[in-house]
């Protein structure tokens, strides 16, 4: 019967916990991001401090580019929003077009997926 009466003490903040957003967000985002799912690619994100991005992906004699610009999400959210994206993870020009795309900020990776759990997940390169 004791337990019953801790219970709602430790089970209430475990919820509460549960609805924040604990993910790391950096307040400098900007720099280059790479991405290292396909080892026979040059794959990378280039964020520029002024809003703009270079996508670039080169795998043997197939080399993709591509430019726009990014923000950070206003809604409370550690996330990045790009005006235009496509996802150079498929060999020659059979690349996925989402038009905006999305990525979630956790430390040192940028995902496309809030779960942090993507194979297309991009990691900020040493300096």
């Amino acid at each position: 019967m004791k337990y019953f009466r801790i219970a709602p003490f430790i089970i209430i903040p475990l919820i509460l916990l549960s609805c924040l957003n604990l993910r790391s967000c950096p307040d400098e985002i900007s720099g280059k991001f790479i991405c290292k799912n396909n080892p026979s690619a040059e794959n990378y994100l280039l964020l520029n401090i002024d809003g703009t991005f270079e996508h670039y992906y080169k795998e043997e004699d197939i080399v993709l580019t591509q430019n726009g610009t990014w923000k950070r999400s206003n809604d409370g959210y550690c996330k990045l929003e790009f005006s235009e994206w496509n996802n150079y993870n498929e060999k020659g020009t059979d690349f996925e077009e989402f038009g905006n795309g999305l990525f979630w900020v956790n430390g040192k990776y940028l995902d496309m997926s809030p779960d942090g759990d993507s194979s297309s997940s991009f990691e900020k390169a040493k300096n």
